[in-house]
């Protein structure tokens, strides 16, 4: 099942939406001269960093990324004059406490909050990240005190209003198609895994959707649109999502590659990064920073186990592994960036910021491949399945034939040697009788013997073992059809002279045994003929009757014996018809393969 193409087409769409928006934003962004400061105790006050004199130190980085700090920070921000309205934006949502200082015309500070620590709902402008509002003529000097728990990073704009949300309607609408696209993803695999039950699809959806609140809560989308209210979810639920990412991802991984039984080695590995997942979800009750921490460490493992996983198992020979390389090859470049800006390692881009959605959107695009290569896997496999199940099935029913030919040629014997012996021992003991008494004993014996061997021949043909084929079938006819005083004639190759294989020698015995019997017992024939002949490869066999012929619901309501002529045909690999004559009667053909023994 392929992937649609204008799934395709939307891809490419969100990767040309953000790379256009992220060229289009150097527009409107003005650069403010900015300072630190790092206030380790965190207990200065606006009045004491205010103050002349104050440890700050000029930066040049427009976007400090200061990592995984215990200290609080206050960025010193001196901002130009200007006739309009501006904004001064922070593109980051994961610092947990953000204060902006305003100076008052008496000497006096307001104080603006935001940051994750506060629900979204409760700001002065309602975005996804944080932002202040800078009325038109400001000039002076502003301070922003920040800290977190997690990673702290200061991407800081100052952008003019009108330009701000023109830039703004155009990165809503790359995130719209984004989240479309993996939402979709998620929406068809879902159906899929609701027709096929393959857990990869199950962990893929899941993975999806770990991805979406992964990216919603780090973008500040879901804190907007879906718990504005909450600023537990707000500051949880980046972390929430990564767990759901790394873990299903980790168990899509270990499915589709096989790891368990190609790499065990490695499959441990996955299973770690998926205890981590499960760990960092129970740990962020508990402790975030610590929750914060493991699941660093773990993203940071799975840039090893991923790709030594998945290269092995392709080594192993998971054909599968293919797609989860170039989809591995596309996701981890953003995966490290998005670590090392974390980490404060790399400055904030916005190369750095969107390098993960990208990543993503090529991953998911690789990996829906790799799902639609693996129901066609999957096809082969059932086929494969049924065929050895068939053949299964062939076996048992070709050993309960040979086990019933057995056990009627171990009872024609023991009625061979055992009753018909006897038999025969009584008649020889007649001798001693008065002679009045001999002839209707010795008929009644007789006749006992006739119909011992009979009942033997009938269970299993002695003939076909001494004689062959050929030299069984005659004697067949002869014995059928003589005392009833029916015509017949037999035209027969000599197959035996072929090496025909002993057990399918038999099976078309047995057919040509019910076919002449039942012309004998219920077709009121006249004439009966047989016919075996080798067809190159093949052989056929057919037998005609001129009598009543068989009607077509005898056919449909067949009995034991039409049904153990077409079960033998089966087992020869060969095709039964049942045919009516012209001019009235029965045609049986029994064509198959020429096997030899």
């Amino acid at each position: 099942m392929d992937t649609p193409w204008s799934m395709t087409v939307a891809r490419w769409l969100v990767v040309a939406g953000l790379a256009l928006g992220g060229a289009a934003r150097a527009a409107g962004v003005q650069a403010p001269s900015l300072a630190l400061l790092e206030d380790p105790s965190r207990s200065l006050r606006i009045e004491q960093v205010a103050r002349p004199g104050a440890a700050f130190r000029a930066i040049d980085a427009p976007s400090p990324s200061l990592g995984l700090s215990a200290s609080a920070w206050w960025l010193r921000i001196d901002v130009p004059a200007s006739d309009s309205s501006r904004l001064l934006s922070l593109p980051y949502t994961q610092n947990d406490d953000l204060i902006l200082y305003r100076p008052h015309a008496d000497g006096g500070w307001s104080a603006e909050q935001a940051g994750d620590h506060q629900a979204l709902a409760q700001r002065a402008l309602i975005h996804p990240h944080p932002l202040f509002m800078l009325e038109p003529g400001f000039a002076g000097r502003l301070y922003l005190r920040a800290q977190s728990s997690g990673a702290l990073s200061l991407p800081l704009e100052l952008w003019d209003e009108r330009a701000f949300w023109r830039q703004n309607l155009r990165d809503q609408l790359a995130y719209g198609f984004y989240y479309a696209v993996l939402l979709a993803l998620a929406i068809y695999n879902a159906f899929l895994w609701a027709l096929i039950r393959d857990r990869a699809y199950l962990y893929y959806v899941l993975y999806l959707v770990g991805l979406v609140v992964f990216q919603g809560a780090y973008s500040g989308h879901a804190a907007w649109l879906l718990w504005p209210h909450s600023a537990l979810l707000g500051n949880a639920g980046t972390l929430l999502g990564l767990c759901a990412t790394l873990g299903f991802g980790a168990a899509f991984v270990a499915n589709m590659a096989r790891t368990s039984s190609r790499v065990p080695r490695w499959h441990r590995g996955l299973q770690g990064l998926m205890l981590a997942a499960l760990l960092g979800a129970l740990l962020l009750l508990l402790h975030y920073r610590l929750a914060m921490i493991l699941l660093l460490v773990a993203v940071a493992a799975s840039v090893l186990i991923f790709p030594a996983a998945i290269v092995s198992a392709y080594r192993a020979g998971v054909r599968q592994a293919r797609f989860l390389i170039l989809g591995l090859a596309a996701f981890l470049p953003g995966v490290v960036l998005l670590v090392l800006r974390t980490l404060g390692l790399v400055p904030g881009t916005w190369w750095t910021e969107h390098a993960y959605q990208l990543g993503t959107l090529a991953e998911v695009m690789l990996l829906s491949f790799a799902l639609a290569d693996r129901i066609k896997l999957l096809d082969a496999e059932r086929d494969r399945a049924t065929a050895a199940l068939a053949a299964q099935r062939e076996r048992g029913a070709q050993a309960l034939l040979d086990t019933q030919d057995a056990e009627r040629r171990r009872i024609a014997q023991d009625l061979h040697d055992g009753l018909g012996q006897q038999l025969l021992a009584v008649l020889g003991g007649l001798r001693r009788l008065p002679a009045e008494l001999k002839p209707p004993l010795d008929a009644g014996l007789r006749e006992a013997i006739q119909e011992t061997r009979r009942v033997a021949a009938n269970l299993y043909p002695s003939q076909l073992d001494r004689l062959g084929l050929r030299e069984a079938l005659e004697a067949m006819m002869a014995t059928l059809f003589e005392p009833a005083g029916i015509g017949y004639v037999h035209d027969i190759d000599d197959l035996d002279d072929l090496a025909l294989d002993p057990r399918d020698a038999l099976q078309v015995f047995r057919v040509a045994q019910e076919a002449l019997s039942n012309a004998l017992r219920h077709a009121a024939a006249r004439h009966v003929s047989l016919r075996l002949k080798q067809l190159g490869g093949r052989y056929c066999l057919q037998i005609e009757d001129d009598g009543r012929g068989m009607p077509p619901q005898a056919q449909r309501n067949r009995g034991r014996g039409l049904d153990g002529m077409h079960d033998r045909a089966l087992r020869l690999d060969g095709n039964l018809r049942i045919l009516p004559q012209p001019g009235g009667g029965t045609r049986i053909e029994l064509e198959a393969p020429l096997r030899h023994a």
